[in-house]
Parts: C-alpha cells; sequence; structure tokens
C-alpha cells in the first residue's frame, strides 16, 4: 500500500532548511545526529558508499514501532518537549529529501518490533512513502537506519571527509575527553561512539590539550552546570579549522566562543558572551551549558527571543561570564583592568539611569541581570514584597536541568541580605546594581563605552567625551553612551536608536530639563 505526504512538501521543507544558517548537507548530517542522540543511542555509524551512492546512518537508540514510523512521515508530527534534546522531529531524513533519489528507513522499536518504509519526493505536492521489507541493516536490539540515495555523485554526502569534518565541526565537544568528564556524562552516562566507514572518530592527543579549563557556576551551587575552556594558540588548533568548516592547514579561520548543548554547537563567536577581549580574534574556546537545550527554537539552532526564555539565557550568559573573566585575565585578554574612580557626582546618575531602565524591564526582560532584584520592603514594616514572597516559596527555581538534574536559575550575587526590622520581620537591603565608570579603553579607543557584567564604562579617550567635557554635557554624553552600549546588549536584533530613543524618553520622565539638583550639575 503506497501512502502520501500530500501538501506543498517541497516549500515546507525549503522553508525548513532557510531556517538554518550552515549548508544543507550539514544541516542533514547533524540532525540525523541529534535525532539519535536524543533517541539515547550511545553508537552511530555513517556508511558512505561511493559506488552505490547512498549515505547510510545508523544507531542503537529506542527506535520506532510501526505505527511510530507512520507517523513519522508527517512532516508536521513530533513528539519532541522543548528543553528536551537537541534534534527537530525527524528533520534530517525529511530534508533529505531535496537531494536524494529515495530516503530509506528501517527502525527497532523493541519487543520484536520491526518496519522499514522507501520515501520519495516526485513534485513539489507529491511524496509518496510505502513500507517495505525489512532487512539486518540494524544489527542491535532496537535502532534506526536512515539510508539516502542519490541519481549522481553528491559532492559532499558522498565524501567521507566532508561527513566526519562536519561531525567534528558541529558536535566537538563529544569528543573531547575535558568537556566529556566534566559535563556531558551527566547526559551521556554511557559516552557516545561515532564511526565513518568503520573509524572512530577521534581527537588527537595535541587536539585534546587544552590551556584554560573552566567550569561554570550559577551562584553559589559547587554543581557546574556547565564547563569550557579558551586558548590563544589559534594557528596551532587542527580542530579550530574543522570547527570554521575549513582544512587544518588554512590560517583564515573563524574564532570566538562556541556555545553548545548535549554536545552540539549552536553558536560561535563572541557577540553572544556579551564580552569583547582585547585580541578577540585570537582567542578561540568552547563551552558546554545543557541547561541552555530550554531556550533553543524549534530547530534547535538559536535562542528564543521571547520575554520568559530570553530572561533565563541571560541568566546563564551571566554565568558564563562570570567563568570566563578570570581566564581573560590571566590570558592578558581582559581589557580595561583600571577603571578610574568615579565621583560623587555620577551616583544620583546612576539611580536615575536605574530607575529609567527599570520602567524598560517589561519589554526588555534582559536589563533585569543589569539591574538585579531590588524587591522587598525597605520601609521596615511588617509587610514583604509579593513577588520575593513568591520567589522564596518556591527556591527561586527555574526548571533549567538536563535529564532530571534540576539547576538553581538565580544567581545568589543577586540575593538580597536579609536584616531583622523594628517588628522582627526580615527586611532586605538593596543590592548594588548598574555601576557607572570613566575608564580610559586604550585598546578600543574608537568605542564610546563597553558593558561587562554589571559595568557600564564611558570611554574617556573618546574625543566625544572630551568634546562633551569643553562644552559641560557630560551628563547627557553618558546617558546617550549607556544607551547606545545596552542596545547592542539587550536587542541586538535592533536598530540601537530604537532603543535609546526609548530610554531617553524613560529618562527625561523622571528628571525635569529645568532641574538643578547635583545630578544636572557638572560631573567633573
Amino acid at each position: 500500500m503506497q501512502n502520501e505526504t500530500r501538501v506543498n512538501l517541497k516549500h515546507l521543507l525549503e522553508d525548513m532548511r532557510d531556517s538554518y544558517s550552515s549548508p544543507l548537507e550539514e544541516v542533514i548530517l547533524t540532525e540525523l545526529i541529534a535525532n539519535a542522540l536524543d533517541s539515547k543511542a550511545t553508537r552511530l555509524d555513517f556508511v558512505v558508499d561511493t559506488t552505490a551512492r547512498f549515505l547510510r546512518c545508523i544507531d542503537n537508540g529506542g527506535g520506532m514501532k510501526r505505527q511510530q514510523l507512520k507517523e513519522y512521515h508527517n512532516i508536521a508530527s513530533s513528539d519532541k518537549v522543548r528543553g528536551q534534546g537537541i534534534g527537530f522531529a525527524g528533520v534530517g531524513a525529511k530534508l533529505s529529501l531535496l537531494l536524494a533519489e529515495r530516503v530509506v528507513t528501517e527502525s527497532k522499536g523493541g519487543r520484536g518490533s520491526r518496519a522499514a518504509t522507501e520515501w520519495r519526493l516526485t513534485n513539489p505536492y507529491r511524496a509518496p512513502w510505502k513500507f517495505i521489507p525489512t532487512t539486518e541493516t540494524v544489527s542491535s536490539s532496537r535502532g534506526t537506519a536512515v539510508t539516502m540515495y542519490f541519481t549522481d555523485d553528491q559532492p559532499h554526502l558522498l565524501r567521507k571527509e566532508f561527513v566526519a569534518d562536519t561531525i567534528i565541526k558541529h558536535f566537538y565537544p563529544l569528543l573531547h575527553e575535558y568537556l566529556k568528564e566534566e559535563i556531558l556524562r551527566i547526559i551521556y552516562r554511557k559516552g557516545v561512539e561515532i564511526t565513518v566507514n568503520g573509524e572512530l572518530l577521534a581527537l588527537s592527543d595535541a587536539e585534546q590539550r587544552i590551556d584554560n579549563g573552566f567550569r561554570v557556576f550559577l551562584g553559589k551551587s559547587r554543581r557546574p552546570i556547565g564547563a569550557g575552556f579558551l586558548t590563544k594558540k589559534v594557528l596551532e588548533q587542527g580542530w579550530l579549522a574543522r570547527l570554521a568548516g575549513r582544512t587544518p592547514n588554512e590560517r583564515t579561520i573563524t574564532s570566538g566562543l562556541s556555545v553548545s548543548t548535549y554536545g552540539k554547537v549552536i553558536k560561535t563567536g563572541w557577540e553572544w558572551v556579551g564580552i569583547m577581549p582585547k585580541s578577540a580574534e585570537a582567542l578561540v574556546g568552547v563551552v558546554e551549558i545543557p541547561a541552555l537545550s530550554e531556550v533553543l527554537t524549534t530547530n534547535k539552532s538559536d535562542f528564543l527571543t521571547d520575554a520568559v526564555h530570553l530572561r533565563k539565557f541571560y541568566r546563564l550568559r551571566k554565568a558564563v561570564q562570570e567563568a570566563i573573566v578570570p581566564v581573560l585575565r590571566l590570558l592578558g585578554e581582559f581589557a580595561g583592568e583600571q577603571k578610574t574612580n568615579v565621583t560623587k557626582n555620577v551616583k544620583p546618575l546612576e539611580r536615575q539611569i536605574e530607575t529609567a531602565l527599570a520602567g524598560l524591564s517589561e519589554e526588555f526582560p534582559e536589563l533585569d541581570t543589569i539591574l538585579g532584584s531590588r524587591r522587598g520592603d525597605s520601609s521596615g514594616g511588617g509587610g514583604r514584597n509579593k513577588g520575593h514572597e513568591k520567589e522564596q516559596s518556591d527556591g527561586g527555581r527555574e526548571a533549567s536541568g538536563f535529564h532530571g538534574v534540576t539547576t538553581d536559575l538565580p544567581s545568589e550575587r543577586n540575593k538580597k541580605k536579609v536584616t531583622k526590622g523594628s517588628e522582627g520581620t526580615p527586611r532586605f537591603r538593596k543590592k548594588p546594581g548598574l555601576t557607572l565608570a570613566l575608564e580610559d579603553l586604550p585598546d578600543t579607543a574608537d568605542a564610546l563605552g563597553r558593558i561587562l557584567e554589571d559595568t557600564v564604562s564611558i570611554n574617556t579617550l573618546h574625543p566625544a567625551w572630551k568634546k562633551a567635557l569643553q562644552t559641560k554635557q557630560e551628563e547627557y554624553h553618558i546617558m546617550v553612551v549607556v544607551g547606545l552600549v545596552l542596545a547592542d546588549f539587550v536587542a541586538p536584533e535592533k536598530h540601537p536608536l530604537d532603543f535609546l530613543a526609548k530610554f531617553l524618553s524613560s529618562w527625561s520622565a523622571i528628571v525635569p530639563a529645568n532641574s538643578d539638583k547635583s545630578s544636572q550639575a557638572r560631573l567633573l
């Protein structure tokens, strides 16, 4: 009996393909691996046969029973739960229909269940598939094999070197002993082995060596939520060329800190970190954060941008920042270590800025990571803030665990210190929030300023600052710099003037134009 997927499947698959930043061939491979790992596979075998013109991926995961395999051909079907796993609804096999003549899927779902199908895309609106006799392609008791047959010499997927390099590029943490031992063993207790034409993928001893390993913690928890390393030996790292999609002997490589979750690399660069080292292009590293799986988009290739998930992402990112700053200091890459003294007149401006930002925090929830917790009753009475009461009642815990491990998200640094009020009830002192610093930034002399953790630094070497001093416009200059710096931090996908306009509007509503308070006086 022949079945059909009767929608504009080709258009749908092309839209799905366009939602990824990687080439289609890489997406197919990474999604095949991701779905196998989600099914708890501990071994994946890739077979590249240039004579028969097929690429096959065999895993020993949970497999699918006949009904599940039938649903697998529904392009919209998925039993994926957000925050669990890194694959997207068998999309690797589905996207392969755009390149392959036919796709054969064979699966063992346990208790003797075996089934196999053949699927092809005959035209944009017809994707017929049918059950076919099973073979012994899957040798384990449970598992799945996906075989893609091509009509011609596929330039990439029929090259074992391309397959191996793509796996290393996108799943490098799975092959690195330090990352496996420090964090990934919690997820993949039995480890994961990947072979290409019978050869086990492994990193050389030189590639396994690291210069600066670090762990990532949330607050004062002693259990790490992540681990990673940074190195300056960019041109000596063969794996970095692979990570950048190039051969090891190429010297033009992409540098930065790559972030991965469940062993799958999601982003590479420094923009997502929110920190720019002195020699950003001379540094490279990887950090594995399993809890980030909760904030991934549907195709698991980027981070969600809605308010709730952004809040989680920025709290996890802040933990990464705190982990890498000591390493950057050790490497001499922490720009502008010496700060100039901030005059007393800047302090009222800090409070004004915080108040203005607080009015924007609902629209830009990532500002919470800068402002910190400012809830609680400061009057000394017996009342307590309801928001804080809720936070205390559930322990300030948000579900950010993996495979049953729950992580406490709120940083201990952000919790208020408790004192006793006049009636013996808890009273909370506000934690310092945003800090302003007037700072010489010789390595970034052209930059107006920067943000690191909770501090916005105003570059006093910039000509605009010197002009502001001459015209007695220091306060307005600081406000503009803070707005522009924060715009890149809280809304990098939007034009900075959008955030700046809202920020200055919020500030102007707080401080009257004719105010003669000290905050309106010259700052220096």
